[in-house]
């Protein structure tokens, strides 16, 4: 599903310290939270969250997530609590395909990538694959000096829960974000730093309001090729639901009935897929020998 972002230039507001030195609204663009972001820009254009909602998210975010004016950005998997203007993206799940990064990042046939801070680089690729071209960061300060300095809102009992890993999730993202850059560069993506400090800005311009002259606005979406690779992961989400609702309606013996023929059906495939596995070995050994 193609969305019609409105420009070519947004804000993105992260939940690092410094997004308390600037007013994210004060550009007149459209403001992105990421994840608890929300916290301390309740009322943003637009939220991504790529976890459950949950309690580190806040009233704010419970409040959000029922906020048929905010757009909610989601990657598209099984579960998800149901809320006002939420919009889905395929997405991998797993982190395999992270390997390749240089050619799957921003493609908008494939899907999206999962990142160390799966909230942030997930945003990031959905805004480029949806048109924009400049992200403004706020608030990505990629560095803390300890865990009660790290965000930009006050923390509470239950964000405790998340101390023990701080300083390693803000490497992860600064590794991540260090190798990606130059990628969105060589594709025609600018990254700029408001007030996000000498980390960030060690390798990302600082944003000036000259910057601002150039914004294009979008009256229609451009069409984007992923919507076919969003329609086809929705359908098989679709499917998996209805094949949950069938199976609520069977009896506890029906249930293990067809569970066995579908294990028995993967056994059976599981050895053929062996076979042919064995079968190509002595065919390369076989060509080996040739060779010698």
């Amino acid at each position: 599903m193609s969305y019609p972002f409105p420009t070519d230039t947004c804000v993105v507001a992260c939940s690092g310290p410094s997004l308390n030195k600037v007013n994210v609204a004060s550009l007149g663009l459209p403001v992105c939270a990421i994840s608890t972001a929300i916290r301390s820009i309740p009322n943003p254009d637009f939220w991504f969250i790529a976890d459950h909602l949950n309690e580190m998210h806040g009233q704010e975010g419970q409040d959000a997530w029922q906020n048929d004016s905010i757009v909610k950005v989601v990657p598209n998997k099984i579960g998800k609590t149901p809320g006002k203007q939420v919009y889905t993206h395929a997405y991998h799940e797993g982190r395999e395909p992270n390997r390749h990064y240089e050619t799957l990042l921003f493609d908008p046939s494939k899907p999206l990538l999962r990142g160390p801070h799966k909230t942030l680089t997930f945003a990031i690729q959905w805004l480029h694959v949806n048109g924009v071209k400049n992200i403004i960061f706020a608030g990505n300060d990629l560095e803390a000096d300890s865990f009660d300095s790290k965000y930009s809102y006050q923390l509470k009992d239950f964000d405790k829960k998340k101390q023990h890993n701080f300083k390693k999730t803000l490497d992860q993202i600064k590794g991540a974000l260090t190798a990606w850059y130059p990628v969105a560069k060589s594709k025609g993506y600018n990254w700029y730093s408001w007030e996000c400090g000498s980390i960030f800005e060690s390798f990302v311009p600082k944003f000036t309001e000259d910057i601002l002259s150039s914004v294009q606005k979008f009256p229609e979406a451009p069409r984007q090729v992923y919507a076919q690779v969003e329609s086809r992961e929705e359908q098989k989400r679709q499917d998996h639901i209805r094949e949950i609702k069938e199976l609520q309606k069977l009896s506890e013996e029906d249930r293990n009935r067809r569970e066995y023929f579908r294990m028995m059906r993967q056994k059976d495939k599981n050895k053929e897929d062996e076979r042919k596995k064995v079968n190509m070995q002595t065919y390369f050994d076989l060509v080996r020998k040739r060779r010698k």
